[in-house]
């Protein structure tokens, strides 16, 4: 009995350990969407892109299972390939502070013609994050390969933080940062014709909304909040309709922690408190209305 008592000890800490982080800077002439996750970025010059997953939790033979399906399952759906062209090529790279990083060189054929395409996939303290780049064409790949090596040279992997504590009240301080922020974000817009991973971007108005009391609502192109009272908002009819959009905040010195989404789609990021009635999240700037 002692000794099931401390294995379960052991398992529920572990479990309860917090993720690692992948660090990096931002490539040089890509810009950030304020889209997340991933991080995802794309090249001011081509037609290229690249995207950061976040650590997550993994269990099995990572090894194996990138070998045989190139992690194509953990990949957000507007950039998960459909069609591999044979001959990928799979290696293993080091990033510091990882246990392990796999590397697979690999062209997918859409509508006829080649997109290069890199993923990285990236272990440590059993948990995985990934690394994807892709390119609509050789020369566009050439193009931008300087800053995609510039980036992964600043890549680098630490130990995480815990989370703070999103059931409590936020206080003097949620009353500070409560209200309704707005500010200009790249939107994917899907092709309804041709599925998800067709699309394009364009500038959209993204609002964020966050109440005194510690609860967060993110929604593009227009959000009516009544009397313009983040008091007022519906955030549990918000919860029920759009989750992936719904969260909470904790405040923890001059930071705000948010965690958004469902437990199939977590998100999770942090910014500073608000100054000159503005926030910075990512790239974007958003305004106090």
């Amino acid at each position: 009995m002692r000794w099931m008592l401390l294995s379960l000890i052991a398992s529920s800490a572990l479990a309860q350990a917090p993720l690692p982080e992948l660090k990096f800077q931002d490539p040089p002439n890509f810009y950030r969407s304020g889209s997340y996750p991933p991080a995802d970025f794309s090249s001011n010059e081509v037609n290229a892109s690249l995207q950061v997953y976040p650590f997550q939790r993994f269990t099995g033979d990572v090894q194996h299972a990138f070998t045989s399906t190139l992690m194509r399952d953990l990949i957000d759906p507007r950039y998960r390939e459909t069609n591999v062209a044979p001959g990928a090529k799979l290696d293993a790279t080091a990033v510091q502070g990882a246990r392990m990083v796999y590397r697979a060189r690999f062209i997918e054929v859409v509508a006829g013609q080649p997109h290069e395409r890199m993923r990285m996939v990236i272990v440590a303290d059993g948990a995985i994050a990934i690394v994807d780049a892709q390119a609509v064409s050789m020369m566009s790949w050439q193009r931008v390969l300087q800053p995609l090596n510039a980036f992964a040279s600043t890549l680098h992997v630490v130990a995480g933080e815990p989370e703070p504590e999103f059931t409590t009240q936020q206080g003097a301080a949620g009353r500070v940062i409560a209200g309704l922020y707005m500010g200009f974000a790249r939107k994917y817009m899907t092709d309804l014709q041709r599925g998800p991973a067709y699309g394009y971007y364009t500038n959209a108005l993204q609002y964020y909304l966050f109440s005194a009391d510690g609860r967060v609502y993110r929604h593009y192109d227009e959000l009516k909040v009544p009397g313009n009272d983040p008091a007022r908002f519906d955030y549990s009819g918000a919860q029920r309709e759009d989750p992936v959009n719904s969260g909470r905040y904790a405040i923890r010195g001059d930071s705000i922690y948010v965690r958004m989404g469902t437990q199939q789609q977590p998100e999770s990021f942090v910014f500073r408190m608000p100054s000159g009635g503005s926030i910075q999240i990512g790239s974007v700037n958003y305004k106090r209305q």
